[in-house]
C-alpha cells in the first residue's frame, strides 16, 4: 500500500506545529472536600500528538475575597482546556457581585459557549470525540467556610452538575482514583454515612498515594503533582508542587496486599520424615 510521505526540505505548516505543542492531556484531576478546608492536586504531564511530553498547570483560581473563591482544574484536548479556564474565571470576575448565588448558570453559560464555537454538530464525530474536555470545580462560600457550604462539580461536555460525594475526579486516571476514594476518603454513602472526612494534612498523604498509583498504572500521567489548598479557617490559600519523590515515601499498594495476604495465611506445614511402610503380604 502506497503512503503519502512529507518532504523533510519543505517547512512544516503552522497548524502542524501548534499541534505539536498542544496535545491530549491524560490527566488525573482530584478536587477534595476535607474538614478543614479544599484540596485539589493534578499532574503536570501533557502529551504531544507527535509523541513527546511537556510540563503544563492543569489547575487554576480565582477569587472575590472576602465573598467567594472559585478553583478548576481540565483534562482533555490541551487548547481547549486552557480556553475554558481563562473563560471561566473571566466571567466569575465579571459577574462577581452575582457568581456566588449564580455561578452554576454563569459557568453552564460558559460552556455552553466553549463548545457552541469549538465541538459544533457540524464537526466530523471523530473531530468532536478528540476535542472533549473534562472539568472540576469547586465554588467556597468565603463567609461560611465549612465543608457543608463548599460546592463540588464536575462537567459532561458542556452540562456542569454537582458531585455529591466529598469528592470529584477526572481524566485518564479517575478510575483508579475513584477506586481507592471510593473506599478510603470517606464512605458518606445512605444507609451507613460512616466515617469522618480527613483533615488537608491526611488527605494530602491520601491523595499522594493515589496519584503515585495512577502514575504507576496508568499512561500519559506522570510528572510532578501541582496542589491547591484552600483552608477554611483562615480563608488562606497555598500552591505548591510535590516532585515524585515526596509521592514515593508513601506505602505501594502490592507491599500493603501482600503483607496483609501473609499475615491470613497460615503458616506452612512442615513435609513429614516419615518413611512409608511397605504393605504385608
Amino acid at each position: 500500500m502506497l503512503q503519502w510521505v512529507p518532504d523533510a526540505r519543505k517547512p512544516t505548516p503552522l497548524a502542524a506545529q501548534w499541534k505539536v505543542h498542544m496535545g491530549k492531556r491524560m490527566t488525573l484531576i482530584i478536587g477534595a472536600i476535607c474538614s478543614d478546608g479544599l484540596y485539589f492536586c493534578s499532574d503536570t504531564e501533557e502529551g504531544t500528538t507527535m509523541g513527546g511530553k511537556r510540563t503544563v498547570h492543569k489547575l487554576a483560581d480565582t477569587s472575590d475575597y472576602p465573598a467567594w473563591h472559585l478553583v478548576l482544574g481540565a483534562s482533555g484536548f490541551g487548547p481547549l482546556c486552557e480556553i475554558a479556564m481563562k473563560q471561566i474565571t473571566e466571567a466569575a470576575r465579571r459577574e462577581r457581585h452575582d457568581f456566588l448565588a449564580k455561578h452554576e448558570t454563569i459557568i453552564g453559560q460558559e460552556m455552553k459557549k466553549i463548545y457552541d464555537q469549538y465541538i459544533s454538530d457540524l464537526l466530523s464525530e471523530y473531530k468532536r470525540q478528540e476535542r472533549q474536555i473534562e472539568l472540576v470545580l469547586a465554588v467556597v462560600d468565603l463567609q461560611m467556610k465549612t465543608s457543608q457550604t463548599t460546592r463540588l462539580y464536575r462537567t459532561d461536555e458542556e452540562i456542569l452538575y454537582p458531585v455529591t460525594e466529598p469528592f470529584a475526579c477526572t481524566g485518564a486516571g479517575q478510575d483508579v482514583a475513584n477506586y481507592f476514594l471510593d473506599r478510603l476518603f470517606k464512605d458518606w454513602r445512605p444507609p451507613n454515612y460512616t466515617g469522618a472526612l480527613p483533615t488537608t494534612t491526611e488527605g494530602e498523604q491520601l491523595l499522594q498515594f493515589v496519584m503515585r498509583e495512577a502514575k504507576a498504572t496508568v499512561g500519559g500521567v506522570g510528572g510532578n503533582t501541582e496542589t491547591f489548598v484552600l483552608h477554611f479557617g483562615s480563608g488562606m490559600t497555598t500552591h505548591g508542587t510535590f516532585g515524585t519523590g515526596w509521592e514515593a515515601r508513601q506505602p505501594k499498594l502490592e507491599d500493603i496486599v501482600n503483607h496483609f495476604w501473609r499475615r491470613q495465611l497460615p503458616p506452612p506445614s512442615k513435609p513429614s520424615t516419615a518413611r512409608k511402610s511397605k504393605p504385608t503380604k
